[in-house]
């Protein structure tokens, strides 16, 4: 709705508004009067009641316009605009016989008994009329009282109506300066963003414009001397634009800024990246999930890791029979236990082991399989650092490559049903070693996935995950907590970020997914390969993020703190894409999964090929690497990365009994 269309709308609607009320103040004193003469059985003299009933609505709109009700909205309505509007009656009831007085024959035929009850029936009228709008459109009129906080500071509500009227219904049945914090304050204005609302009021708080017209309005609104004035979104889910507008203003102007929760419990937040990057959750159907892991032995590798870490606690909600944690960092698994230690059996016991583990040794991962006995294999444990990828390629392919290539023989061997890749969105079209790592392990799955019989075998594709390990929203904040400078790559880099929790959740329901497959083939085993590629939303510009970022600490990008530019490293992409342009995604029943099906031409060439990339990383042998690395993953050429002359000058430098472990351990669980 343009600007010139919206003001028509609201001048008609404010006339609308308040000719509903002038004709209520015309038919009640019209009302009253003859009812005042049918009850002395008289008949009405002087044409009294129309020249009464006329003046009564004039003054209606005239008192109506002083007293602001053209901006009130009937369904909002509180006490406080009841008392307002009988001080505005009261006035229209004296108004009527002092101008019949003064200008018709001193008021001769009006009643006196006309005033009270002109005002008692027009108070009612009124009352009437605003209760059935709010029980026709809110639902209730339970919630009239707003109180004024005596002890929060002043502060700027913003948000879509409904949520504004919520809140100050809230903090009404909450008694103004509660036990909650967000409670304590009190609203001076509103900034209403569909701008539907401007100029008029809600619960008797005037909506003052639009989020456009913030910084104006902040600057008129005076706040009380000792307290800043406080700028609160009222919104637990508010738009990306509207998000990224406000943190810019309130930075500017000073402003402290601070969002309701989206559990009312918690009162007011600070604004995270999250909101900036403003992804809403997916209500998602736990049931299938459910049905897949629980009573079930589940292994999750990596699990100490961000996306690990958050899928092992949504696991242990599952109620597994047992849940088998693996990781090479103590640390990491030392944090993890802490966080798991509420989640137990029935019989009260913890419903998961712990084991450091690092599955490039097969050994130890043929132990854990042995013992544990696994139905279910979350494969998350991987190298990602891009840069530090670069520089230490074969240690990301031994990670990467020989490490999945170690879980799933042990799946083969010890029967595990389902195996679920982690993979990422690098690994398409790769132009760094940790995408085509991730590239090689997506078509080794798919491979494995065609060959072996009782394994559903799947990969699960995404971008990035916010404010996980080694993500640049944690560098970005670091560097803002240090003053700056913020470094940022390329003016021009977009990236596709997800929340953790979403990202695991998803996962989870990729692998219910593959599981139903799996049920619905009559053979009991699926051939063709699984890519599920999760539906990522828009890519975020990583500058403006971190101009965003700053503004949210209330800073000034380029003033307070300087954004500098340093230019793409080895390996990094401007962009990033979810899929091959050959790759055709299907939808599933899942929202936020697309579905890529298809069989591995030759599986048994990816196999032969990565045990000759595996057997070449155990020599280290960088030539042949490079040979079976082009021939798994076209168009990416590996040469610079793997040209390190000061460790290549001795070409076969691993010890020959790890070589000879490494070899023994691939040959015996090729069965």
């Amino acid at each position: 709705m343009s600007s010139a269309n919206r003001s028509t709308f609201k001048i008609r609607r404010s006339f609308r508004l308040i000719g509903m009320d002038v004709l209520f103040a015309l038919a009640s004193m019209m009302m009253v009067i003859r009812w005042r003469y049918d009850f002395l059985n008289e008949p009405l003299r002087g044409n009294i009641d129309h020249k009464a009933a006329y003046i009564a609505a004039a003054a209606t709109l005239i008192i109506w316009v002083l007293l602001r009700q053209d901006r009130a909205i009937w369904r909002f309505t509180t006490l406080d605009d009841f008392k307002r509007i009988s001080l505005g009656i009261l006035a229209v009831a004296l108004t009527v016989p002092l101008v019949l007085y003064f200008f018709f024959d001193r008021g001769a035929n009006f009643p006196r008994s006309a005033p009270p009850l002109f005002a008692a029936m027009f108070f009612a009228l009124i009352i009437m009329s605003r209760l059935l709008s709010m029980l026709l459109q809110n639902g209730d009129f339970r919630a009239l009282f707003r109180a004024r906080s005596t002890y929060g500071q002043d502060a700027l509500l913003i948000g879509p109506a409904p949520h504004l009227y919520n809140y100050l219904m809230d903090r009404a049945r909450k008694g103004g300066a509660g036990s909650n914090q967000h409670m304590g304050f009190n609203p001076v204005g509103l900034i209403e963003t569909s701008g539907l609302y401007e100029g008029r009021t809600i619960r008797s708080v005037p909506v003052l414009g639009g989020p456009d017209d913030l910084r104006e309005i902040y600057m008129k609104t005076t706040g009380r001397q000792d307290k800043p004035l406080q700028i609160i979104s009222v919104d637990p889910s508010p738009d990306r634009r509207v998000t990224a507008k406000l943190v810019k203003i309130a930075a500017e102007l000073g402003a402290p800024l601070s969002r309701r929760s989206a559990d009312p419990s918690r009162g007011l937040s600070a604004f995270e990246a999250a909101d900036l990057i403003g992804r809403e959750m997916r209500v998602l159907d736990l049931a299938p999930v459910k049905d897949m892991f629980a009573d079930r032995v589940v292994l999750v590798t990596g699990a100490g890791g961000s996306i690990g870490s958050e899928l092992s606690k949504q696991i242990a909600r599952l109620n597994p029979s047992k849940l088998i944690l693996v990781d090479h960092s103590e640390f990491n698994l030392y944090e993890l236990e802490k966080t798991l230690a509420p989640f137990q059996n029935d019989d009260g016991e913890a419903c998961w082991k712990t084991f450091i583990g690092d599955v490039r040794n097969a050994p130890r991962m043929r132990e854990i399989f042995a013992v544990e006995r696994p139905e279910i294999v979350l494969h998350a444990a991987a190298l990602k650092h891009v840069p530090l990828g670069q520089k230490n390629p074969l240690e990301v392919l031994r990670t990467n490559v020989m490490g999945t290539s170690n879980v799933l023989d042990m799946c083969g061997t010890y029967g595990v049903e389902h195996f679920i890749l982690i993979s990422t969105d690098k690994a398409v079209s790769p132009v760094n070693m940790m995408g085509a790592s991730k590239r090689i392990v997506e078509m080794m799955t798919l491979a494995r996935q065609a060959v072996t019989p009782g394994l559903q075998a799947s990969c699960v594709r995404f971008g990035n995950v916010l404010a996980s390990n080694g993500s640049v929203v944690n560098l970005f904040e670091e560097q803002i907590a240090m003053g700056g400078p913020v470094t940022v790559t390329h003016s021009e880099v977009d990236r596709y970020f997800m929340m953790l929790e979403e990202a695991a959740a998803l996962v989870l329901q990729s692998a219910a997914l593959g599981a139903h497959r799996r049920d619905m083939s009559e053979s009991g085993h699926d051939a063709s390969g699984c890519i599920y590629v999760l539906e990522m939303g828009e890519p975020v510009n990583i500058a403006r993020l971190a101009r965003q970022l700053i503004r949210l600490r209330g800073k000034v990008p380029d003033v307070d703190i300087e954004v500098r530019y340093t230019g793409l490293r080895p390996g990094e992409k401007l962009t990033e894409v979810l899929s091959y342009e050959d790759e055709d995604l299907e939808p599933t029943r899942v929202d936020g999964i697309q579905l890529y099906n298809r069989a591995v031409l030759d599986p048994a060439s990816v196999l032969n090929r990565t045990k000759a990339l595996i057997k070449a990383l155990n020599s280290r042998d960088r030539s042949a690497i490079r040979k079976i690395i082009a021939q798994l993953v076209p168009g990416y050429d590996p040469a610079n990365v793997l040209d390190e002359p000061e460790l290549a000058i001795v070409p076969n430098i691993a010890d020959p009994d790890d070589v000879a472990n490494d070899v023994e351990d691939e040959t015996g669980t090729d069965g």
